[in-house]
């Protein structure tokens, strides 16, 4: 009995330290890229919506390369992403890899559409074909990839579907009928892409933590 006791209070131990390892790292990385990133997108001259759709962008994009990193050094990645050990990541690496590169490519994508306009250094038309490549390779990516996942996997994915859909439906109910009545400013379309960019981003997190998969492991 204490025996078990001393190696349950191990395990939680090791949780503990790997939780505070990721908050540090994920603090540090976060805290360098926003700087630089936001920088590079000139923050200081943007609007709000504007800002915000490179915000998340730059999330996205951050997600990224931090599980491509993961997947390069599957042992120091096994102490940053949420996983059991190195050999975890290399099981799920064909599945992880192609998550990497979506979210690499839409996170570079809404930062285009950021740059992107009158006064922009992008120009319009590669602006919007970046982000028709990015939803296409998440397309094919996704089709590619489903029959490896598991079934905890798939119902995740409809998870996040659901909750993504019912939450960016309703607060764009709610929004459009209130600017309609006038009372409140109508969105932007940037205010949009946030939200629906955003609020899958945030569906994501809701079903994964509604699984217990957020917790350190």
């Amino acid at each position: 009995m204490t025996i078990k006791k001393s190696a349950a209070s191990e395990v939680k131990m090791q949780r503990g330290r790997k939780l505070a390892f990721q908050l540090i790292v994920g603090g540090l990385v976060g805290g360098l890229a926003s700087y630089f990133g936001l920088g590079l997108l000139g923050a200081k001259n943007m609007a709000g919506d504007q800002l915000a759709v490179g915000a998340v962008g730059l999330i996205y994009l951050l997600m990224g390369v931090i599980c491509g990193f993961g997947l390069m050094a599957p042992k120091l990645g096994a102490s940053i992403l949420n996983v059991e050990d190195a050999d975890e990541i290399r099981d799920q690496s064909r599945i992880l890899s192609g998550s990497a590169i979506c979210m690499i490519a839409l996170g570079a994508a809404l930062m285009l559409i950021t740059m992107a306009g009158p006064d922009g250094p992008i120009s319009r038309s590669a602006a919007m074909g970046g982000l028709l490549a990015a939803l296409a390779l998440l397309i094919a990516i996704s089709i590619r990839d489903w029959k490896f996942y598991d079934e905890m996997l798939l119902q995740l994915s409809r998870d996040a579907g659901s909750i993504a859909f019912s939450g960016v439906g309703l607060v764009t109910l709610i929004w459009g009928s209130a600017s309609w009545l006038g009372l409140v400013t109508a969105p932007t379309p940037l205010a949009m892409i946030t939200l629906t960019s955003g609020g899958f981003l945030m569906a994501i997190f809701v079903a994964s933590a509604r699984k217990g998969l957020m917790q350190p492991r």
